[in-house]
């Protein structure tokens, strides 16, 4: 229910009741959310009476962050000394900071020259190499949503998310695919599909675990992967992940025009975009646009190939590696054993990769910011090292931004709920203290956030991080 004055739409009365039956991510999400809500009762707006707008308080209001800048990822505008009401998990109104006169029992969060953007997503993780710990260390850097790209069990990490949604543990919100699709020799977070019948088999398998989506990786064959492809369109699952390659690893068995028509939502690492952009084939990005597929190059995984061996000597000194799983650090350290002493064809593909970002971004396709955390020396929270990465290619800090807010929120299809910052939209977001629009680095000062409208701060974030050393 909406009441209107003066042309406003502010919200009145809402609660939540969402039964936990689709497969989709966007349902997947909002039962979620369902969940949280129920473990809080129900959630309340106040009704904002525009007679100076004052706030009719009831039990279920939260906080207001007052005097605060809002950055609009969308418009790349911003919205000088403004004032957010969070009601239980939900922004209930955004307005000039002169209008709210605010009842008492309110708490009232003075954000004098701070910024607020919209919670952060990291859109490829690898969870079950990270382990639990990454968790509050990626919240603690801004980070309220991860999409994780490979993981041994996917309830475990369902669990997570919801334990983090209901206020029971610091973390992100997880979309997650569970075990990986590939055609290799068995391993802790794989899945065999050795040919069409396995493949149809193992979507089938994973769409009874409700996962939010299908991965497959890059060994599967030509016909297993269509078969895949086909199985879970049918199904409803999107498919995200690698593109088959020859066996000597020099091209691919499907192309990635062929993997758009036939319905893979995403190209991780970049995978068929042709390193010297010019040679792409005409119908490439026609065909990523048409089919609304989404590039997520993961630059950061790039570069730390290109440096494993500095990172590894370095790590003992690095103030991250305290906070880092020790199971972690040792699937580093073993993964040191894949990569040769000379660096040189490492460095040639990030710049490659790098190359690609702006013209990309030019061309219209989207991009996701993913870091590939849970590969060798790639540290949680790196996600700001991506955005930098961006901005050092060509980007806006805006478009950069953009690509860890409002895209992954349209990629989910959930940007109805999150990616913004709006009255209506669920309360995950981040407080800084500059302007990420005039540098891209000052995404590293957060001073406080909002995890599905629970308001943490910077004590609170610091003191939930795990130390191992």
């Amino acid at each position: 229910m909406f009441c209107e004055h003066s042309g406003v739409v502010l919200p009145t009365v809402a609660s939540f009741s969402v039964k936990c039956v689709a497969h989709s991510i966007r349902v997947r999400l909002v039962r979620e959310a369902a969940v949280s809500a129920k473990l809080q009762m129900k959630v309340f707006f106040g009704c904002l009476i525009v007679l100076g707008l004052s706030l009719r308080t009831n039990a279920q209001t939260s906080f207001a962050i007052t005097h605060v800048a809002i950055i609009d990822v969308i418009r790349g505008a911003v919205e000088p000394d403004r004032t957010i009401v969070v009601t239980g998990n939900v922004i209930s109104w955004v307005g000039a900071s002169a209008d709210l006169h605010a009842p008492d029992g309110v708490r009232l969060i003075d954000a004098h020259g701070q910024f607020l953007i919209p919670g952060l997503w990291d859109m490829h993780v690898h969870l079950g190499n990270a382990t639990e710990a990454a968790l509050p260390v990626l919240v603690s850097q801004g980070i309220t949503g991860v999409r994780d790209m490979g993981s041994p069990s996917y309830s475990t990490l369902h669990r997570w998310s919801i334990e983090a949604l209901a206020g029971k543990r610091i973390g992100p919100r997880i979309v997650a695919c569970g075990p990986i699709l590939h055609n290799g020799p068995p391993y802790f977070w794989g899945v065999e599909a050795r040919n069409p019948d396995e493949g149809r088999q193992m979507v089938m398998q994973l769409a009874e675990e409700k996962v939010d989506f299908i991965k497959v990786t890059s060994d599967v064959d030509r016909p297993t992967y269509f078969a895949i492809a086909e199985s879970a369109r049918k199904l409803g699952l999107p498919l995200a992940g690698h593109l088959p390659t020859n066996e000597n690893g020099t091209g691919f068995l499907v192309s990635a025009i062929e993997a758009s028509n036939a319905g893979q939502k995403s190209l991780e690492h970049a995978q068929g975009i042709p390193f010297s952009f010019a040679d792409r084939e005409l119908q490439l990005i026609p065909a990523l646009l048409q089919n609304g597929t989404f590039v997520v190059p993961t630059i950061t995984e790039y570069w730390a190939r290109a440096h494993v061996h500095e990172l590894a000597d370095a790590a003992d000194h690095d103030p991250r590696i305290k906070n880092t799983a020790p199971s972690l650090r040792q699937f580093w350290e073993a993964q040191l054993k894949g990569f040769g002493k000379s660096n040189e064809g490492q460095l040639k593909i990030f710049e490659w990769r790098m190359a690609q970002v702006p013209e990309l971004q030019k061309s219209g396709v989207p991009l996701l910011a993913g870091t590939d955390l849970g590969f060798a020396y790639v540290f949680p929270a790196d996600l700001v090292k991506e955005l930098e990465f961006f901005v050092q290619a060509g980007l806006s800090p805006l478009q950069a931004l953009q690509t860890a807010t409002i895209n992954p929120a349209r990629f989910l299809h959930i940007d109805w709920k999150l990616g913004s910052v709006n009255p209506g939209k669920t309360a995950d977001l981040v407080l800084v203290e500059a302007n990420p629009l005039e540098d891209i680095r000052n995404l590293h000062l957060v001073r406080a956030v909002v995890l599905n409208g629970r308001f943490l701060d910077r004590g609170q974030l610091d003191g939930a991080v795990p130390r191992f050393q």
